[in-house]
């Protein structure tokens, strides 16, 4: 650019250069810019004045030494006007132009470093915006990964953006087209083989003068995990990992179509554990859910692959079978899950034994539809609990009547308190030693209009099953106490209370108000209970007793070595009787094991100062036998049978030395109006 514009100069004169100068002055231009140029791709955010001022020094080198390298030489036949600038004076003018470009152009290079400063700066802040987001961010240029945001580097494990893949396929690799603001889910591929479930929303944008579009990328691993988790526990037991109710009448219902189909049978096991409860109110639930774990295990190893395990509620399980020949090949399963469930288990440091009970149903012999394959298959469970344990059954079309009688039974028993069907009867207590009748136990019984009278063991069964035995005892209570506080002298009366009836919501209550209704006086009242109570609640049976026992009446341990009899019961609580039950009394003659368990139970009644009452007394030589053991208070048969309080007016019991069993006598006991 110099030498061209020297060489436009039209002078009165000659132009003469040296060529050393003009040498040194290419050469200066060359290497200074060169310097400035690779300074600047070596270092170009270190130090960015360094290359501008290596490019302003090859300028002004080249330009001054060039001026130094021209000589001019006017014409002598022309003569220099006496106005022309002076040397010094254009000199001066020089030098001063020279400054002025050179302060220009440094207060150029200083606002181009400013701006440069400010570009550095908001790009910085726009990359830390984009760092903080949560969601990966990445730029694309249609397939080409042009930048990413530092949550996307992590998510897909990678430290820098030179490592990142430049395809978006080879990171994305089965993304469906996306559209504008569309949330599409799919695989991110990482480094190391670290794939997650993501979510990727597409928008447009410009950037750095193109148009680009940005992907929103969010990892949905957990989410997905979560709602995995959450279908499995909607269609699998929480606590076996089998599948539930919900998928085996699913499962069922296609299993029976496609039996229909091809005409071929189906049948249904319904499993119910023999033991269970006792292992819960021993060992403790965690225990019994360890069990029922094991349980499960059992049964998937016992079964085929193309047989469908489930676990319906508490301990009840069942299996579809479907074809074969049934119900031979029913009864082959029945087997293999009765001895796999035969073997003990192991409950914490313990071992714990169980039995399996099985009912089952074949499509289409005995139902034509789920429901009612299932409801029968039931029916064949609940004989099988009947009869025993470790049983199969198979139903039968009569299991269909017992439960519809069943069933019409509990109904009538709904309508028999309204329609005075139920009345009590009352059975003496005697005290051994005098032979005086000292009270009466309540007892319940109830005559059908059609049936007839009704076993008490069917009827309150049926009572505790439908949840009719708290009305039913609230009944027997107030009639009971009104009933007594009527009687002169003023007999002891002995009242059964049901386990199920401690858990309604005010039990003491609403006997303090049945006494305070009858006025009879609370000490008088004797209260029975049974050991499976404690068994199933200690501390909140113990905590309604102690406020029974507060109020005055008096707690008896009914049924004493029917169940699981311990010790610490009385050490926990303590009880004003013990009643025998009537089983051991019936043998206690015949069998040795009988009379010492008797022995032991009226050895450890008086060492505990607690009176010890036998059940079930109904021949003169167990009686004569209890005597000889010490018992203090009988009931039974031999005694007087149970019979409305009327019969009772004036009995009392006699024994005279000569008399070599107890005979009655009528003695005035009258009852007020």
């Amino acid at each position: 650019m110099h030498y061209i514009g020297m060489s436009a100069l039209n002078m009165a004169g000659w132009l003469v250069w040296d060529r050393g100068f003009v040498l040194v002055s290419i050469a200066l231009g060359i290497v200074l810019s060169a310097a400035a140029l690779a300074e600047h791709r070596r270092k170009p955010a270190l130090i960015p004045w360094r290359p501008a001022l290596l490019f302003t020094l090859a300028i002004c080198g080249l330009h001054f030494t060039a001026m130094a390298a021209a000589g001019i030489y006017p014409d002598p036949q022309l003569a220099v006007p006496a106005e022309a600038i002076g040397s010094g004076t254009l000199t001066v003018a020089v030098v001063a132009m020279a400054l002025i470009i050179l302060s220009i152009s440094f207060a150029m290079v200083l606002f181009d470093r400013k701006l440069a400063r400010n570009a550095a700066e908001e790009t910085q802040r726009i990359k830390a915006f984009a760092d903080a987001a949560i969601e990966g961010l990445v730029v694309t240029d249609g397939d080409r990964v042009v930048d990413a945001n530092l949550s996307f580097l992590r998510l897909a494990g990678y430290e820098s953006l030179e490592a990142l893949p430049s395809a978006l396929a080879d990171l994305l690799p089965d993304l469906d087209p996306l559209a504008d603001g569309v949330a599409t889910e799919c695989r991110l591929t990482g480094a190391a083989g670290r794939d997650c479930d993501v979510e990727v929303l597409l928008r447009p944008l410009h950037w750095r003068g193109a148009e680009r579009q940005v992907l929103a990328v969010r990892d949905i691993s957990e989410r997905k995990e979560a709602a995995a988790r959450i279908a499995h526990l909607a269609y699998h037991d929480a606590l076996t990992g089998l599948p539930n109710r919900a998928v085996f009448n699913d499962h069922l219902a296609r299993a029976v179509i496609r039996a229909a189909d091809a005409r071929e049978p189906l049948a249904v096991l319904c499993v119910d554990l023999d033991g269970f409860k006792a292992v819960n109110d021993i060992h403790g639930h965690p225990a019994g859910d360890e069990l029922l774990i094991e349980v499960a295990h059992r049964l998937r190893a016992v079964v085929r692959g193309d047989e469908l395990v489930a676990r319906l509620g508490g301990d009840e399980f069942a299996i579809v079978q479907q074809g074969g020949s049934q119900p031979g090949h029913a009864g082959l399963l029945s087997e293999r899950i009765v001895g796999a469930l035969a073997e003990p288990f192991a409950v914490g440091v313990q071992t714990a034994r169980i039995s399996a009970s099985i009912g089952v149903a074949v499509f289409p012999a005995n139902a034509d539809n789920p429901l009612d394959l299932v409801r029968n298959a039931d029916m064949a469970l609940y004989r099988a609990k009947a009869e025993g344990r470790g049983l199969t059954r198979f139903y039968e079309a009569a299991m269909d009547e017992a439960l519809r009688q069943r069933r019409q039974l509990e109904a009538d028993l709904r309508l028999a308190l309204a329609n005075g069907e139920l009345r009590l009867h009352y059975q003496p207590l005697a005290e051994l030693g005098s032979g005086a009748i000292i009270g009466f136990e309540a007892l319940l019984r109830w005559t059908h209009p059609q049936l007839g009278a009704i076993s008490p063991e069917m009827f309150v069964r049926l009572a505790e099953e439908s949840g009719l035995i708290v009305k039913l005892g609230e009944w027997v209570l107030r009639e009971a106490c009104g009933e007594a506080a009527r009687w002169t002298p003023a007999l002891k009366l002995s009242v059964n209370l049901s386990p199920l009836q401690f858990l309604q919501d005010d039990l003491v209550g609403a006997i303090e108000r049945v006494l305070g209704d009858t006025g009879l006086d609370p000490a008088r009242l004797e209260l029975e209970v049974t050991e499976g109570l404690l068994i199933k609640d200690a501390p909140g049976a113990l905590a309604i007793l102690q406020r029974l026992k507060a109020l005055g009446v008096q707690i008896s341990m009914d049924d004493f070595g029917t169940g699981y009899s311990s010790l610490s019961y009385f050490r926990m609580f303590p009880f004003d009787k013990v009643k025998i039950d009537r089983s051991f009394v019936g043998d206690m003659i015949a069998n040795p094991q009988a009379m010492a368990i008797i022995r032991s139970v009226i050895g450890l009644g008086h060492g505990l100062g607690v009176p010890v009452v036998a059940e079930g007394v109904e021949t003169a030589a167990q009686l004569e036998a209890l005597r000889a053991e010490g018992c203090d208070q009988v009931q039974g048969y031999l005694i007087a049978r149970p019979n409305p309080i009327g019969h009772f007016e004036g009995v009392v019991m006699d024994r005279s030395p000569e008399a070599e069993a107890p005979t009655a006598k009528v003695v005035p006991i009258r009852r007020r109006a």
